[in-house]
């Protein structure tokens, strides 16, 4: 596979706080050939008892239309980009299964089998929410578990350019984070 042809657009910034401290911003936002991916999170402050949502945003600025590759396991339902949660300093994360599926008609349906195609039209904007349930998948000992206090990352990502061929691993070479 050519590495030089894929890029990544991730959004790395946003810490959950489940105890009583507060993240900094509830706000993320990052663009690459025209294409930005916001990511905003419901509150500032989470206890163990409130619902976590996180709403991204993808907006082609654009004059064409384009085609997203959004790397989700068949497993995971379909969304316009990918969202994670991962618990800070430890192995442990969950891929967040979108809120408002049924009613995007952008996505396309899988592209391959880890790849959901995403459309989306010249100087078009989509949104859907992601609900986390506030379980983990311990990859130490590949169980499930209730996420406890701490500090948490909420990530989202997409990949630009077209997938022509399935490969079980890749490592692009340009990547934006923050």
């Amino acid at each position: 596979m050519n590495l030089n042809k894929y890029f990544i657009l991730s959004i790395f910034a946003l810490l959950l706080t489940l105890s009583a401290c507060s993240s900094a911003k509830n706000t993320a936002s990052n663009e690459m050939e025209g294409i930005e991916l916001d990511l905003t999170i419901n509150k500032q402050e989470f206890s163990q008892n409130d619902e976590i949502i996180a709403k991204v945003i993808l907006t082609n600025h654009n004059d064409s239309p384009r085609e997203i590759f959004v790397p989700i396991p068949v497993d995971t339902e379909e969304g316009i980009s990918a969202v994670m949660v991962e618990k800070k300093d430890k192995m442990q994360w969950q891929l967040l299964s979108p809120e408002n599926k049924q009613d995007i008609s952008n996505i396309k349906g899988r592209s391959f089998y880890d790849y959901v195609l995403v459309e989306i039209g010249a100087n078009e904007t989509i949104e859907q929410e992601f609900v986390w349930n506030k379980e983990l998948l311990n990859q130490e000992s590949d169980e499930i578990i209730k996420a406890d206090n701490g500090d948490y990352i909420l990530s989202t990502f997409v990949i630009l350019d077209e997938i022509k061929t399935q490969e079980e691993y890749y490592e692009p070479e340009k990547q934006s984070d923050f």
